[in-house]
């Protein structure tokens, strides 16, 4: 079976475990961008039309994929997700391209890192609270190596770190085709780093990271008390930094607040250009909407536009998901559509970001089923029936809040990222094999959801 008959496959099943509504939501427009055999599993890269979207199917849907994947006749499949448009295909030196921008799949990975087509300097909204990263990740672009390296961009989440970052690489590459351009979070590097320990494989990992013209790391806050990582990319910071190829990082804090951070990898970061992205102000926030509604050809009346500004209090991503719920619901009304309507739904969508579960229900969850208390998960006991409950504890946290491994490990007892990683594939595992304990694991989510 080729690869886009096994995800027509997937869809089908997904059909009978969702609403017609949801599957409507979130799946039409998906398609198989490759297939490939991968040792003794075939790997289906999917592809999606924007980063939202596959985000949001990767929170919500991929262990129910995952499960019918595993149940098609096409054999044993791991599926993973990208961002990548249709339009005018074309190869150049056997790499492939969509919407004109190469992109740089690390097939290796759960989730395939690539360069987003749509993170790009000309639809990068700046005003006051960005204008210094912008200007800087401009000069990078036109000049890697030689202007400001490294970049150090810092802001809190949702402000537009990551879509400069990438537009970065997108600038490089549509430059330039031949650069080689490698964008990885801190967490994929620190993955890669164990995993070629494991597998004695770390001239290859070397050889990645080190042969690149331009690296863009992402969330290098994740880097934090991780001494033996911190060494690796130190080493590999310096050899592309004293042969002039770019350096570029993003994190959630000011180097100097990261803590934890060795004094040397400081030095590196505070030795190039450390630029701040603030949150919007009102009138960011409405030239945001209306570059937001340019890409979708649509436009809004003006005081709709204020409404959504005035009321959406984080960054760029949060007015995104406010103009999404009103243009969604403008669809489904052809546009009939009041601004009492408008704010009911603007109003929805912030309650369900209010009624996200938290770290405290789901240990809270997991206690009152196990029947343990949490010191005992956070304890060092490792007696079975503790471990499983613990085991259960790091699932629920990634899952339901993707918290990053480090994050998890500090909450459960300052355990180490890997006992995080093997606690959390061990579950996938056993709920992939064994409905008991599937339905196990569902009755505690069920316990954080409804608590009483």
């Amino acid at each position: 079976m080729d690869g886009q008959k096994v995800w027509n496959n997937i869809l089908a099943g997904i059909k009978t475990q969702v609403s017609s509504s949801t599957f409507k939501t979130w799946f039409p427009g998906s398609f198989v961008l490759d297939c490939k055999q991968k040792a003794d599993k075939k790997l289906l890269i999917v592809a999606f039309k924007n980063n939202f979207i596959k985000e949001q199917v990767e929170t919500r849907y991929l262990p129910l994929i995952s499960q019918i994947a595993q149940k098609n006749k096409g054999g044993n499949i791991e599926v993973v997700f990208v961002v990548a448009s249709k339009d005018k295909p074309k190869t150049i030196k056997n790499e492939p391209i969509f919407s004109g921008v190469p992109m740089q799949l690390n097939l290796k990975s759960k989730t395939a890192h690539i360069l987003n087509p749509y993170h790009t300097f000309d639809n990068f909204v700046v005003g006051p609270s960005n204008n210094l990263a912008f200007l800087a990740a401009k000069q990078v672009a036109e000049n890697p190596g030689s202007s400001y390296n490294p970049l150090i961009i810092y802001g809190p989440t949702g402000v537009g770190k990551t879509h400069l970052l990438q537009a970065i690489g997108n600038e490089v590459l549509n430059k330039t085709v031949e650069a080689k351009v490698l964008y990885a979070t801190a967490e994929k590097f620190t993955n890669d780093y164990i995993e070629s320990l494991g597998n004695k494989t770390c001239a290859s990992f070397r050889a990645k990271y080190r042969q690149v013209d331009l690296l863009i790391v992402d969330d290098v806050q994740f880097f934090a008390g991780k001494e033996s990582t911190q060494d690796e990319f130190f080493h590999t910071f310096n050899e592309l930094y004293l042969s002039t190829r770019q350096v570029i990082c993003a994190s959630d804090r000011h180097p100097k607040e990261l803590g934890k951070l060795k004094e040397r990898l400081l030095s590196r970061f505070l030795g190039g250009l450390v630029a701040d992205i603030g949150m919007p102000d009102l009138e960011m926030k409405i030239a945001i909407i209306r570059a937001k509604c340019q890409e979708k050809n649509l436009s809004l009346d003006d005081e709709i536009s204020t409404y959504i500004a005035q009321t959406s209090n984080g960054g760029a991503r949060e007015i995104e998901g406010n103009l999404i719920s009103v243009l969604t619901l403008m669809k489904l009304t052809s546009g009939k559509i009041t601004i009492e309507e408008i704010k009911e739904a603007i109003h929805k969508n912030g309650q369900a970001s209010l009624n996200k579960p938290t770290a405290s229900a789901i240990f809270s969850a997991v206690c009152k089923y196990f029947r343990v208390p949490a010191e005992d998960l956070r304890g060092p006991a490792r007696r079975a029936s503790l471990a499983f409950a613990r085991q259960v504890l790091m699932y629920l946290l990634r899952k339901q809040l993707n918290l990053p491994f480090d994050e998890i490990g500090r909450l459960t007892g300052n355990r180490d990222h890997s006992t995080v990683i093997h606690g959390v594939a061990k579950i996938e595992n056993i709920i992939s094999q064994n409905q008991a304990k599937k339905d196990e694991v569902s009755r505690i989510q069920l316990l954080v959801n409804s608590p009483l």
